[in-house]
């Protein structure tokens, strides 16, 4: 459903609930890989990290969904000149950005020197990457992006039945098989088949879901279905999660990636449970409030690791208080500060190219 902007509203609400789902997974990890993995705490810290992890999956799915869209007129040209030439130039400003703050961080906390080798360290991460930890994702998404004009073609000329053949191969041969593969070589490896489609071991896959569940509707029993699979793999996620890492002593992260099929998922119920609760219209108000907060979305995405590590300086964390409360309220507080600085910051024409 669209406003009166032309502003679909289910993609703005997507962009925030997912970018506020990366702040709690950073909030939460904090003190997740450190915490003894036996003690309430990290319990409390795994259960919020299993609940988000399909945040950068949807946030794919809303790529897909519009760089895939063949009414919409994106040429080879457009994609190098505005999309990934506006990438490239944040991960410049923000990796230096990051960098940068580290090396004065140290200098006047730590009293340690500024030498050459800490300036060209910074550099260096830059085209190397990632250029903080977090923008991983947009070197991800230049990737997709050189990518698009070839899958566009397909799109153009595929039916739903073709899409649906796609998903179906990504989910059995792209996600399905190097978990069972992943299963199969702790236990015995000898067991571990052989056979994989490598090409879609990648987020491509949830590039096509992204354009498929925003133009198909999928039948009521097929959504009942997803919702339902995502229970369970949350579900999943929590428990399997807690006895790896009980089981070996430290926190285990294999759980929480993006490519598997648990976290498909998750973000395909996200997905459509946004988009169903969207068609009943907000009023005039409420849509512009959320436009102009998923407008906010990107820089907010960009900066907040700067506001959560400024707040933990102060003693704000995930433990602060009981982590059951302190990693919702942290996470609202990031999330908060950084939207009022990148609205203000937003006013400034120049900030549109890194922001």
């Amino acid at each position: 459903m669209e406003n009166q902007n032309n502003r679909i509203i289910y993609a703005d609400l997507l962009r925030i609930i997912a970018t506020f789902a990366v702040i709690v997974i950073h909030v939460a990890a904090t003190d997740w890989y450190h915490a003894p993995v036996n003690e309430f705490n990290w319990q409390i810290y795994n259960i919020y990290d299993s609940l988000v992890r399909w945040s950068v999956p949807v946030f794919v799915m809303l790529s897909g969904m519009f760089f895939l869209d063949p009414e919409k007129e994106i040429t080879v040209d457009k994609i190098l000149k505005k999309y990934i030439f506006r990438i490239v130039l944040t991960i410049v400003f923000w990796g230096l950005f990051y960098r940068f703050t580290e090396i004065l961080e140290k200098y006047f906390l730590q009293h340690e020197k500024i030498t050459a080798k800490n300036i060209i360290d910074a550099f260096i991460k830059i085209p190397f990457g990632p250029a903080w930890y977090h923008l991983w994702y947009l070197y991800m998404i230049i990737g997709l992006y050189i990518l698009s004009p070839l899958y566009r073609v397909f799109v153009k000329n595929a039916s739903e039945k073709d899409f649906s053949y796609l998903l179906i191969v990504f989910f059995v041969f792209g996600l399905c098989l190097p978990f069972i593969k992943k299963i199969l070589l702790h236990l015995d490896p000898s067991l571990a088949p052989n056979f994989e489609i490598t090409e879609l071991i990648n987020y491509t896959g949830y590039f096509f879901a992204g354009y498929y569940l925003s133009k198909y509707s999928v039948s009521k029993k097929v959504e009942t279905g997803i919702y339902a699979a995502a229970i369970i793999s949350f579900v999943f996620t929590i428990m399997g999660s807690s006895f790896l890492s009980v089981k070996s002593g430290v926190a285990d992260e294999y759980l929480y990636e993006y490519l598997l099929p648990t976290t498909m998922f998750e973000a395909f119920a996200v997905f459509l449970w946004t988009k169903r609760f969207s068609k009943n219209s907000p009023s005039g108000m409420t849509c512009k409030l959320i436009a102009e907060t998923s407008k906010c979305t990107f820089g907010i995405y960009l900066v907040h690791d700067f506001i959560r590590m400024r707040m933990l300086e102060i003693g704000i964390s995930s433990n602060f208080i009981n982590p059951v409360f302190a990693i919702p309220l942290v996470s609202v507080l990031v999330f908060l500060v950084s939207f009022g600085i990148i609205y203000l910051c937003r006013k400034i024409p120049v900030s549109k190219y890194i922001m």
